[in-house]
């Protein structure tokens, strides 16, 4: 029989496969200074390693990232000199940490409630998620789109050199303006609500803008009236024409677009949220905009929505006289009294979504002293007594 020839190996030279191993030994690496093959092994893919799924490493990631911007934006206002700016980096830094027992003294099964306390500052994300989210549905009762048409206005300026709080009066005050014109009169808006936000960038220092919601009858906003209050918005301002107007929509769980608006598509107008991640680093910034948006609204209503945003006796008097949902079932927010002040490592969240007292607390052992001189204020809305997991997953103990 003849002599038959060997295949051509499948995989090419210079591959990440590791080579075969020559008669003189081991072969040189491309690292080694060799011409071998790179050899692929666990420890020289990547420094970093995460044991997981993709999307928990994300959010681990997500979650690392707004420390270090809630810490960088907690110490800047520690480091000034004004009192009440020192307790705000204090409370920032405190927000969801502490809870409040509520004891309710007719409950057949002795039951116990732990409130948690706020911050409710500007920054903090997890305080404006919650505004937000409130402010999301009252907007959403407020809406009637068999009557009416909404539109999403954006108004913007040039950019600023300072943030200050006289800039952002004036630019609610050529807000108003706009609103007093006859361009905004012949469209027919009834009314709607606005939000004022401020972003950062190195180049262009501040960009306020505002974002608003607006309620005009069906069909009488046509595409002409955008040019007019381009035109106008120019007047006013002397040096900014730049307005963005679409009409909202709500997306559906395939990410379609639908003629109901939901709650996704009031986010941009009350979401709350400030994007300190671009100035964080820079205490003279941070400082600038907490003394600029000090006791300023963020989100303010005008026209037909005046009223909606508030809340208002009959919704206080129907959240205190909401059931507990304890084992009994008859008691009521109302019936509560204070027992207790309890930090979060003296907690723990169980399986179905509450957070109660650990049983025995020996590994861990809370701060000497609660939050002081004053406390964060305290949410007492049902909804906000159970914590998520992935909501405070972030949070540092």
């Amino acid at each position: 029989m003849g002599e038959v020839a060997l295949e051509r190996p499948m995989q090419p030279a210079g591959s990440k496969s590791a080579p075969l191993v020559p008669a003189g030994g081991v072969p040189a690496g491309r690292g080694a200074g060799g011409s071998g093959a790179y050899v692929h092994t666990y420890r020289n893919i990547s420094p970093y390693q995460f044991d997981g799924r993709t999307v928990d490493e994300r959010e681990r990631d997500r979650n690392r990232s707004r420390f270090r911007t809630l810490a960088d934006v907690s110490f800047a206002l520690q480091r000034s000199g004004d009192g009440k700016e020192k307790q705000a980096g204090l409370n920032l830094l405190r927000c969801g940490r502490w809870f409040r027992q509520l004891e309710f003294p007719k409950c057949e099964g002795q039951t116990k409630k732990l409130v948690p306390f706020y911050c409710d500052s500007m920054f903090c994300p997890q305080c404006a998620g919650r505004r937000s989210k409130t402010l999301q549905d009252r907007i959403l009762r407020k809406l009637d789109q068999k009557k009416f048409d909404y539109f999403f206005l954006t108004l913007t300026v040039k950019s600023w050199e300072a943030l200050t709080r006289e800039a952002i009066d004036s630019l609610v005050r050529m807000f108003g303006a706009l609103r007093g014109s006859s361009e905004w009169r012949h469209a027919g808006i009834c009314g709607g609500v606005y939000s004022i936000e401020a972003t950062y960038n190195p180049r262009a220092c501040w960009h306020p803008h505002l974002h608003i919601l607006l309620e005009v009858p069906r069909g009488s906003l046509a595409r002409h009236f955008l040019a007019q209050f381009k035109a106008r918005w120019l007047a006013i301002t002397t040096d900014s024409d730049v307005i963005n107007l679409k009409k909202m929509y709500g997306i559906t769980a395939k990410g379609r677009k639908t003629r109901r608006i939901d709650s996704s598509s009031l986010r941009e107008v009350v979401k709350y949220a400030t994007k300190a991640a671009k100035f964080s680093d820079q205490p003279s910034r941070v400082l600038e905009f907490f003394r600029a948006f000090k006791n300023v609204r963020r989100a303010q209503a005008f026209g037909s929505f005046l009223g909606s945003l508030g809340e208002d006796k009959e919704e206080n008097a129907e959240k205190s006289n909401e059931f507990i949902g304890c084992a009994c079932g008859k008691c009521r927010w109302k019936d509560a009294v204070p027992c207790g002040l309890y930090h979060v490592s003296q907690t723990e969240l169980r399986a179905d979504g509450e957070r109660q007292l650990k049983l025995f607390a020996f590994d861990s052992s809370p701060p000497e002293s609660p939050p002081e001189p004053e406390e964060p204020k305290q949410d007492s809305r049902q909804s906000d007594l159970f914590f998520h997991q992935a909501e405070i997953g972030w949070s540092f103990a």
